[in-house]
């Protein structure tokens, strides 16, 4: 994660005094409708798999570019199951979020987790990846921030999954803690959890050489697919967020895009909506549209990220989300 030098940083501040959003009623999750989803998407990322084994150049990107484009949806599917809206049974909504998760591939208990925190800690300091201080160390800033733009991000995920089977004590080693963005984030998975998420990195390992095996054991194609997925979503992963107000209830946006890519990311553009109304299933999104707030375009908010930090002159939110329907929990 990239180390903006939170000391150095302006002293937090009460954020803006924006009410919060009324809490939405109980919207069931479409639980037959995500299932076909989920399953229609594993089929297809396997089939693409199998499909570009031995392929190279152009046949080869021409696997992989679906492949990135199907994991988007299935990223969603999975965040869906992080706040359970996937399924309104918990067990089939985390055995779904499992399954799924090995497939980005991650351990589900620990992206649980983490994107809780992100609730608790959106636009303040150890998220601020889109900005920097003056006191910040610019060269650290931007090489970090592009490494995880360009797929770094994705990359991480994989990474836990290698620490938490080998040694899981490196993820709360000094080399972590020294670093704001990276501590707030393992220091929000309690302790407890780390033999489970242990067990669900065995799945992933397991899934994920069930894949290679499908590919016949073509690691070219298998790494050029998960490259090129691993671009897309890290490329995407913050768009609803960069540039947004530092409030930790409302800043991201609703970002305009054509209603064809808003079907196949399952609305995730409508991200303003979801940070208000967490516990609303994807599918309703749309319908919580915040009437106050300007819509960015998707594309332009895309490009813009290739400017990469700029100055930050807002300071920090103080405290956590205040979210009137209860985001996701660690049960």
């Amino acid at each position: 994660m990239d180390a903006a030098d939170a000391a150095a940083s302006p002293p937090p501040t009460t954020p803006p005094t924006t009410p919060p959003p009324r809490p939405a009623p109980h919207r069931a999750p479409p639980a037959l409708l995500n299932q076909a989803l989920a399953l229609l998407i594993t089929a297809g990322l396997l089939g693409l798999q199998w499909g570009a084994s031995g392929a190279r150049g152009w046949a080869l990107l021409a696997y992989a570019a679906p492949f990135a484009l199907l994991g988007l949806p299935l990223y969603t599917l999975m965040h869906e199951s992080f706040h359970r809206c996937f399924h309104d049974r918990r067990l089939v909504n985390d055995l779904y979020g499992v399954a799924l998760s090995a497939l980005f591939p991650g351990p589900f208990s620990f992206m649980r987790m983490t994107h809780a925190g992100h609730h608790g800690r959106n636009r303040t300091d150890v998220e601020l990846f889109d900005g920097y201080y003056p006191q910040d160390k610019l060269w650290w800033k931007f090489g970090t921030y592009y490494f995880l733009f360009l797929g770094g991000f994705w990359s991480l995920l994989p990474l836990v999954v290698v620490l938490m089977l080998v040694y899981p004590p490196a993820l709360y080693s000094r080399l972590v803690q020294e670093q704001p963005e990276s501590a707030a984030m393992v220091n929000g998975v309690p302790r407890w959890l780390v033999r489970r998420i242990r067990l669900e990195c065995a799945l992933v390992v397991a899934a994920q050489g069930g894949l290679l095996w499908l590919a016949g054991w073509d690691w070219v194609s298998y790494l050029a697919l998960y490259a090129a997925y691993g671009f897309a979503w890290s490329s995407q992963n913050y768009i609803t967020h960069s540039g947004s107000p530092r409030h930790v209830l409302n800043g991201a946006f609703n970002l305009q895009v054509n209603p064809l890519y808003s079907a196949l990311i399952l609305h995730f553009n409508w991200h303003l909506a979801h940070h208000q109304h967490p516990s609303v299933p994807w599918l309703y999104l749309p319908q919580y549209n915040d009437e106050t707030r300007a819509r960015p375009s998707y594309l332009g908010a895309w490009l813009r990220q290739w400017r990469g930090p700029r100055p930050c002159a807002e300071p920090c939110p103080r405290g956590g989300a205040r979210d009137p329907e209860g985001a996701a929990e660690a049960r």
